[in-house]
């Protein structure tokens, strides 16, 4: 939602009290025969069924309330009972929730408990909060309903985003939005906003908002088909149907003088962050020396910022601290000298502040700002400044551009975060200006994961040894930003978890090192002890050894006939297998299959299975080169995943002959 303030003078004091706002709902809606009556024959394949939605957004009242009334269909629908109600804490609040319960006989079963206090991480790292609930006494036919006010204090709007598709199907739902009508300017810190735009996205063509004489803004829409979530989809809230509301001015319907303008602002902020600080110049002499080039001097500093203390990314409530601050009015304004003095800051401002200290070394670099794609995509044509989530710096440097991730901890120089590679933002440039830029795309060789198992079997098909997972580039970033919120036992934990999850059930798996925790230029490693009882299957004389120790639980099949979605991975990665099983004297290799690769535009698998002495070697690479497919090229991607399976079941035969 988008912050605007409103600059009222003696109005003002009268909206930075928030009462416990009237509503028109105070009683329910009535319950019809006709919805106590259905059963899940009326929405074949749903669990439950959405009967009615509504959101009423008044900018006016400072106040949202909500309504949401759903018809259990089946014993896995009566997971919807337990309820939560996101938000994002700070000025926001939920207050005046109500809630019951109706049996299929009409008996009403109120909510008189208490709703909890829960953090909620989605996505990357990405915190709300929530109220969290369990309706009481909910069974098959059951409705269940429930209702809250969400407010916002002081002088603060909030133009509302309707997510009008949900992952139940809907029989009805009703949006509206009453946008601010007093006297007062409206503006933010990038101008005056002076009127109120919508876009509607995913909608079918015919659907259209109506604007009632009191400037009222409503939607009302009617069987809704629900959301189809599929394996490797892009993000939901990409997806799905909704209306985004923004204040602004005529720029937003020309979105590139909307870009321009916005740009501009936020340039003149970055730039009076940055500066021409002494302090800044001072502690160079502390990070480069004057021998050094360009890229060393980058390098060094780069690695300087890197061990400032990230807010950002901390264990505690740092992350919803920062976005308190910034729906803040009086939100303080930071320092380049305050965060280099303190050696800590929020991601943002260790990014200005790297831009700041290769500045000072005369090196040309820039703040660019990208939206994150783990949760939406940018787009531009949507006027929208707020899709633009997190900065990252530009460094020239020869004829070069290096895009580096300096606000995110153990990233490595050349590389970024995955949620900002291959997207768009606005970045400054060398005149002085902005301009809507792209980031470069990740390469699978900058996502390699490596799992080497040096096993011996037995006669009873079981295996154990050592078994050794590095990681590198965007998977290795991945496992430290993870282990960054844990201490040392929960990332024992959290590697032994992963292991056992790759591995035949009733594996034994425990964790002997790990290394590389705190240098992003290097691998992490974990090396491990393990059991694997009945890996391979005895039939008679024989076992029958798979080629495959990993994945077996978890493996990638589309086995779908036709896809809705795109395929969407995070990014292009590299696995390489090698499964080395040592035989002793009374084993012998019957039979070893031999796997011609399976290769397409943009994938590649190859199996190689080979014996050396009493030594079975299976070495397998799997690379996947991108990371979006639209549906049209779902049936290439099945095919080539059809042989990979192929390959991977596929069994060497050895042959078990009676010890002397």
């Amino acid at each position: 939602m988008l912050r605007v303030k409103i600059l009222l003078g003696a109005v003002t004091a009268l909206l930075c009290f928030v009462s416990r706002p009237a509503s028109a709902m105070d009683d329910w809606l009535p319950v019809t025969q006709e919805e106590l009556k259905m059963t899940s024959q009326d929405a074949p394949g749903s669990h439950a069924v959405i009967l009615y939605h509504e959101e009423l957004s008044d900018d006016n009242k400072n106040t949202s309330i909500k309504y949401t009334r759903i018809k259990i269909l089946t014993e896995k629908g009566k997971q919807y009972a337990d309820i939560e109600l996101r938000y994002w804490g700070g000025d926001f609040h939920i207050i005046d929730i109500k809630a019951r319960t109706i049996a299929p006989d009409g008996t009403i079963t109120p909510f008189t408990g208490k709703a909890f206090d829960k953090t909620i991480v989605k996505g990357r790292g990405v915190r709300y909060l929530a109220k969290t609930f369990t309706l009481p006494n909910v069974q098959v036919g059951s409705i269940i309903e429930w209702r809250y006010h969400e407010y916002w204090g002081d002088n603060q709007l909030f133009a509302p985003h309707w997510t009008v598709q949900q992952d139940l199907p809907e029989k009805r739902a009703k949006f509206s939005f009453s946008p601010y009508r007093g006297s007062g300017v409206i503006s933010d810190q990038h101008g005056v906003k002076d009127r109120v735009y919508y876009t509607l996205m995913g909608l079918p063509k015919d659907t259209a908002i109506k604007l009632l004489p009191d400037g009222k803004f409503i939607l009302e829409v009617k069987d809704i088909p629900a959301y189809q979530e599929e394996v490797f989809s892009p993000p939901e809230d990409a997806m799905k149907m909704r209306v985004n509301f923004y204040y602004g001015n005529e720029n937003m319907t020309k979105p590139a003088e909307f870009w321009k303008e916005e740009g501009k602002y936020w340039n003149k902020d970055v730039e009076k962050f940055i500066g021409h600080s002494s302090a800044v110049a001072a502690a160079l002499s502390q990070v480069t020396a004057p021998s050094d080039l360009p890229e060393q001097q980058a390098r060094k500093i780069y690695a300087f910022v890197h061990k400032m203390r990230n807010q950002t990314y901390e264990q505690d409530q740092s992350a919803l601290e920062e976005l308190a601050q910034d729906l803040r009015k009086d939100k303080p304004k930071v320092t380049v000298e305050e965060v280099l003095n303190k050696k800590s800051g929020f991601r943002d401002e260790l990014t200005r502040l790297y831009v700041a200290m290769l500045r000072a070394e005369n090196i040309p670099a820039y703040v660019m700002r990208v939206a994150a794609r783990d949760e939406t995509f940018f787009d531009p044509n949507l006027p929208n400044w707020r899709q633009l989530t997190a900065e990252i710096a530009v460094v020239h440097l020869g004829s070069r551009d290096f895009f580096v991730d300096p606000g995110t901890p153990y990233c490595p120089f050349e590389l970024m975060e995955w949620t900002r590679t291959s997207v768009q933002g606005v970045r400054q440039n060398a005149t002085g200006g902005t301009e809507l830029a792209q980031t470069p795309a990740v390469d699978y060789r900058q996502a390699v994961t490596k799992r080497v198992a040096q096993l011996t079997i037995a006669d009873d098909g079981s295996v154990k040894g050592p078994v050794t997972l590095s990681w590198d580039g965007q998977e290795a970033l991945a496992h430290r930003l993870s282990a960054f919120r844990t201490d040392e036992a929960g990332r024992k934990k959290e590697l032994e978890d992963e292991l056992r999850s790759l591995l035949p059930h009733g594996s034994n798996v425990k964790l002997e090192s790990a290394t590389g925790w705190d240098n992003p230029d290097v691998p992490l490693k974990a090396t491990f002890s393990v059991e694997v009882p009945g890996f391979a299957s005895a039939t008679g004389k024989r076992l029958l050894l798979p080629s495959m120790l990993f994945d077996v639980n978890s493996k990638v099949r589309f086995t779908e006939a036709e896809r809705k979605n795109p395929v969407y991975f995070p990014y292009p990665f590299a696995t390489v297998d090698v499964m080395q099983i040592t035989l002793p004297s009374n084993i012998q290799v019957e039979n070893l299959p031999q796997t011609p690769p399976v290769k397409s535009d943009f994938a590649v698998y190859m199996m190689d299975r080979s014996a050396k002495g009493n030594v079975l070697t299976f070495k397998r690479d799997f690379v996947i080169a991108g990371f979006a497919f639209p549906a049209k090229y779902y049936q290439d991607l099945k095919s080539f995943y059809t042989g990979v399976s192929h390959g991977d079941e596929e069994h060497a035969v050895l042959t078990v002959a009676a010890k002397p």
